[in-house]
């Protein structure tokens, strides 16, 4: 059933609600899904339940959508960015910060850089917007960024570690357990964004997600998890909250206006 509104103030969607499964498979099980948007420019939102845990998928086509990084010093939770932005469908948590909420790698805010590289992270993956923009979402170990790169962006953000790189996963030792958030592309070039709603994972038990959900991932890699794990889909009652504490930036996505 499609409903309208008045896009000033609501976002059109249509939802399919799946009976809610309450067992843990080893293979992602699609418990819920929504759509977000009107026409070709949609968020198709999805809920897994994956070893008991509720995973988020936010999959987007972006010839439809602007993307962009906010940034924040006093930080803000990700429901205030979101509300703050009347424009945004999509706010996300973004990369790492510090005691003085200033990031701790590359970003960069309507062309102003907000933090340099830090070249140490060389395993990290950049979400990226150049000028002219063209999106970037790509693994910088075998291409570190030059200054003239970071100087074409409008909007960056570097974060990590990489997950999974043309198509193949990444091996991690470690056994952390975090909520976990997670930006990536696929072969079909969508956009998609991972978030643990539910539970923590392991490196390992993400990058297994991303590999068994048969999305067909061929770059993804982690944004600031743990606690800084928050995002706002939608508006109004029907906006999708989880929300995050006061955290430095994030990602947002707006549909773009046809010309």
């Amino acid at each position: 059933m499609m409903i309208r509104f008045r896009m000033v103030s609501w976002i059109p969607f249509l939802f399919i609600i799946l009976p809610l499964v309450t067992w843990a498979s080893s293979k992602p099980n699609l418990v819920f899904q929504r759509i977000f948007g009107v026409n070709s420019s949609i968020l198709l939102y999805s809920e897994y339940l994956y070893n008991g845990k509720i995973v988020s998928v936010i999959l987007s086509d972006p010839q439809f959508f602007n993307f962009a990084v906010a940034f924040a010093n006093p930080p803000k939770s990700v429901s205030q960015f979101h509300n703050e932005n009347q424009s945004a469908l999509f706010t996300l948590n973004g990369g790492y910060w510090d005691y003085n909420h200033l990031p701790t790698d590359l970003c960069v805010v309507e062309g102003k850089v907000i933090q340099t590289v830090n070249a140490s992270n060389s395993h990290f993956g950049l979400f990226a917007v150049r000028r002219n923009g063209e999106l970037i979402i790509g693994d910088l170990k075998e291409k570190p960024l030059s200054k003239v790169d970071v100087n074409d962006f409008l909007y960056a953000l570097k974060s990590g570690p990489h997950l999974v790189r043309k198509g193949v996963p990444v091996l991690f030792k470690s056994n952390s357990s975090q909520a976990r958030t997670v930006v990536g592309k696929t072969i079909q070039n969508n956009v998609l964004f991972v978030i643990t709603k539910f539970g923590t994972m392991t490196y390992s038990e993400m990058v297994n997600f991303l590999i068994d959900s048969g999305l067909g991932i061929t770059d993804a890699f982690n944004l600031d998890g743990g606690a800084s794990t928050g995002f706002a889909l939608g508006r109004g009652t029907d906006r999708i909250l989880k929300d995050s504490p006061e955290i430095a930036n994030v990602i947002q996505l707006t549909m773009k206006i046809p010309r």
